[in-house]
C-alpha cells in the first residue's frame, strides 16, 4: 500500500487497520533484500486473496462471476477457474479463504449461509468433502474440522470489538475468548477532535494464532488447543499495555494541528501477513509515520520490511520487497508470490528466499 492510498485509508477509517519477551522492531537482523521477477497472467480477474496449498496457488476474485483462479507452481502457469458466483445451493455467495492447516485442503467461509466449506485441491481441480455450519459470522481461522478462531461481526465493524472468540462449530459451543487491546475514541486538540483507532491484525496456521496492532510495537502468541481453549504463551514488542500506548499518543498529538496529525501518526502492523506450518511473515511498518513513507518514495528508498518469526516468537529474518500487496508463501519453493494492488492485474510479482 503506496502513501498516497495511506492518506486516503487513514482519512476515511481515522487511523483504522482489521510483557514483551522480544522486540518486535528494536535490535533486528540487517535486511535482505529481494529482487522481483514478474510474470505475465493472461487471465482477466480481480484478485482479492491468495493462498498456496501444495503445489497450487488459488486466487479469489472479486467482481467476476467465476471465483477461484487456480495456477501451479513454482512457475505460476494457469491450472483452471473454477466456482460460481452465485446464490444457488453450489454457488459461492460472498466467499473468503481461511487459514486452515493442510497442504491439500483449503477453507472457505459464506456469512450469507452459515458455513465453511472444506475444499480438496490439486492440479486438477477442486472438489468439498466437508460442509460446516457456522451460525456465527466473522471467522477469522480454522484450528481444525471443528475448532474456529471468530471475531463474531460484520466485518465493517472490527474496530468495536474487544475480544475475539473461540468456537467449537459442531457443537455451537463457545469454548474460550482472547482479550483484543483494541481501541476506538477521540483525541480533543484545542477545539479539533481527532478519531484514533487501535485495530488488530489476527493471524495463524493450526493451533498458533497471532494478534498484532495497528498503532503498537506489540504482537501476541497464543496457542489454541484441540478442546479450543486459548494459552497466551508470549508477547513480542517494546510495548505492553495499551493504556501507555494512547497516553503516547496524546501526547505526540498535542504538537499537531488537525490537518497535520493523521499524517504524523506512528504506525505497525496493518492487514499484511501470511501464515505457513513453520513461519509467520508479516509487513511491519516499524513506527514510520506516512509523512516519512511519502518522503521515502520521493527519494527512492521505499520499502518496508516483511519479518519472518518463529511460532516461538523468534524473528528469523527480515525481507525487503519493493512491491506492496496481498501475497502468499510456498516454503516448499521457498518463494513469495506477490499481487501488486496498486497496479492492474497483469502480472505476479514473485521472490525467492533462503534464510
Amino acid at each position: 500500500m503506496k502513501p498516497n492510498a495511506i492518506f486516503l485509508l487513514l482519512g476515511v477509517l481515522g487511523l483504522c487497520a482489521c510483557g514483551g519477551e522480544g522486540k518486535a522492531s528494536g535490535e533486528l537482523p540487517e535486511p535482505i533484500t529481494l529482487q522481483a521477477d514478474s510474470i505475465a497472467v493472461e487471465q482477466i480477474l480481480a484478485p482479492q486473496q491468495i493462498a498456496v496449498r501444495g503445489d497450487v496457488a488459488l486466487i479469489l476474485s472479486q467482481k467476476t462471476d467465476t471465483v477461484f483462479y487456480a495456477y501451479g507452481l513454482p512457475d505460476f502457469r494457469f491450472l483452471y477457474k473454477q466456482g460460481i458466483r452465485g446464490e444457488g445451493p453450489d454457488d459461492f455467495s460472498y466467499p473468503a479463504i481461511c487459514p486452515y492447516p493442510s497442504d491439500s485442503i483449503f477453507a472457505v467461509s459464506q456469512i450469507m449461509k452459515n458455513e465453511v466449506g472444506l475444499y480438496r485441491i490439486d492440479r486438477e481441480g477442486f472438489s468439498e468433502y466437508k460442509t460446516i455450519r457456522a451460525e456465527k459470522s466473522g471467522i477469522c481461522m480454522m484450528v481444525n474440522d471443528s475448532i474456529a478462531v471468530v471475531a463474531d461481526y460484520f466485518w465493517g465493524q472490527a474496530s468495536l470489538q474487544p475480544r475475539l472468540y473461540v468456537y467449537n462449530l459442531s457443537t455451537g459451543e463457545r469454548t474460550d475468548s482472547i482479550p483484543l487491546q483494541t481501541y476506538k475514541g477521540t483525541i480533543r486538540l484545542g477545539t479539533n477532535i481527532s478519531s484514533l483507532v487501535n485495530n488488530y491484525l489476527c493471524v495463524g496456521y493450526g493451533s498458533h494464532l497471532v494478534l498484532a496492532y495497528s498503532l503498537m510495537d506489540r504482537m501476541e502468541f497464543y496457542q489454541i488447543t484441540p478442546q479450543g481453549k486459548a494459552v497466551f504463551e508470549r508477547a513480542v514488542g517494546t510495548e505492553e499495555h495499551l493504556s501507555e500506548t494512547l497516553k503516547k499518543y496524546a501526547e505526540q498529538q498535542k504538537s499537531f494541528d488537525k490537518m497535520q496529525n493523521f499524517e504524523n501518526t506512528p504506525m505497525y502492523y496493518l492487514f499484511v501477513a501470511y501464515a505457513t506450518k513453520d513461519h509467520l511473515f508479516i509487513r511491519n511498518f516499524s513506527g514510520r509515520t506516512p509523512l516519512q513513507w511519502q518522503q521515502q518514495e520521493k527519494d527512492g528508498t521505499l520499502g518496508l520490511p516483511l519479518d519472518v518469526y518463529t511460532w516461538e516468537g523468534k524473528l528469523v529474518a527480515r525481507l525487503q520487497l519493493p512491491a506492496e500487496g496481498p501475497f502468499a508463501v510456498s516454503e516448499k519453493y521457498r518463494k513469495i508470490y506477490l499481487i501488486d494492488s496498486e497496479k492492474d492485474f497483469e502480472c505476479i510479482y514473485t521472490f525467492s528466499y533462503d534464510f
